[in-house]
C-alpha cells in the first residue's frame, strides 16, 4: 500500500518536503513508522542508511511517527483514532487554499472500533471531501486478538458506504489491483471522500510468519531475521 502510495499515486518533492503542492499522507497507524520510514527512504526524502539509527537516542526515526522530526512525515501517529480527524482540517484547509492536492490517510482496522474515526467519516462526507483519500489495513488482527472476536466492524463496506463514502475494497497484498483502486479514487468525480478498504495478510510472502496464530505483538530471533530476508529475496530474485 505504501508503495503503491508513494511510487504510483502521489505527488510530492523529496527534496522539498514542505512543497505547498504536495499530496500528504498521514500515518494514523503511527506505530507502523518503520514502514513509512522505508518508503520515505526509498524516495529520497534521507539517506537509507539513516534507517539503521531506527528507535535510537537522537534518531530522527523514533518507534511511533513523530512530526517534526522526519522529513516528509506529516502528523504524529501512534494515538490511533487521530488520523482522519486531523485529514478533516487539512482537507478544509487546502479546499480555502484551492489546492488541487491530495490527504492520504492510513488507517488499521483496530482504528475502526474507535469513536472520533466514525465522526470523522460523517464530517468528511458533510463537507464533500473530496480531496481525502483513506486507506484502511484490514488485517483482522489488534493487540488483544481477532478483530471478529474484539469489537467486529463488519460489514466494512456497507458502513463506509451508508456514511456517504465512495468506497472500493481489494486485496492489498496485490499490486496491479491497488494502482487500479488508487487510480479510480483519484479520478472519481463524486463530491465525497474515498476509501480503499485492503484485506491484506500479516507476514504476507513468508509463509512460516503467516502460519503464526499471534501476529499483532511478534519477536523474530536472529535466526528467523535471517530466514525472513532469505525468503524475501528469493521472492524478488524469482
Amino acid at each position: 500500500m505504501l508503495a503503491v502510495a508513494f511510487f504510483h499515486a502521489m505527488r510530492y518533492r523529496a527534496d522539498e518536503p514542505s512543497w505547498e503542492g504536495r499530496d500528504r499522507f498521514f500515518l494514523s497507524a503511527g506505530h507502523c513508522g518503520i514502514s513509512l520510514y522505508s518508503a520515505l527512504a526509498e524516495a529520497g526524502f534521507f539517506p537509507l542508511e539513516e534507517l539503521d539509527t531506527y528507535g535510537l537516542d537522537g534518531s530522527r526515526l523514533p518507534m511511533s511517527s513523530m512530526w517534526p522530526y522526519t522529513p516528509g512525515v506529516e502528523m504524529s501517529g501512534g494515538s490511533i483514532g487521530l488520523g482522519l480527524p486531523m485529514a478533516i482540517g487539512s482537507a478544509l484547509g487546502l479546499r480555502l487554499k484551492k489546492s488541487d492536492a491530495f490527504i492520504y490517510t492510513m488507517m488499521g482496522d483496530g482504528e475502526l472500533g474507535e469513536g472520533p474515526t466514525w465522526e470523522a467519516a460523517q464530517a468528511a462526507a458533510h463537507y464533500h471531501l473530496s480531496n481525502i483519500i483513506a486507506i484502511v489495513d484490514v488485517n483482522g488482527v489488534q493487540a488483544d486478538g481477532r478483530m471478529a472476536q474484539v469489537l467486529c466492524t463488519e460489514p466494512l463496506h456497507d458502513k463506509w458506504a451508508a456514511f456517504g463514502w465512495h468506497v472500493q475494497r481489494v486485496d492489498g497484498n496485490d499490486i496491479p489491483a491497488l494502482v487500479a483502486a488508487f487510480d479510480k479514487a483519484r479520478e472519481c468525480t463524486e463530491p465525497k471522500p474515498r476509501i480503499i478498504l485492503c484485506d491484506t495478510r500479516m507476514g504476507h510472502g513468508i509463509p512460516f510468519i503467516e502460519a503464526r496464530e499471534k501476529l499483532h505483538f511478534i519477536r523474530l530471533e536472529p535466526k528467523d531475521w535471517k530466514r525472513a530476508v532469505e525468503v524475501l529475496d528469493a521472492g524478488r530474485d524469482a
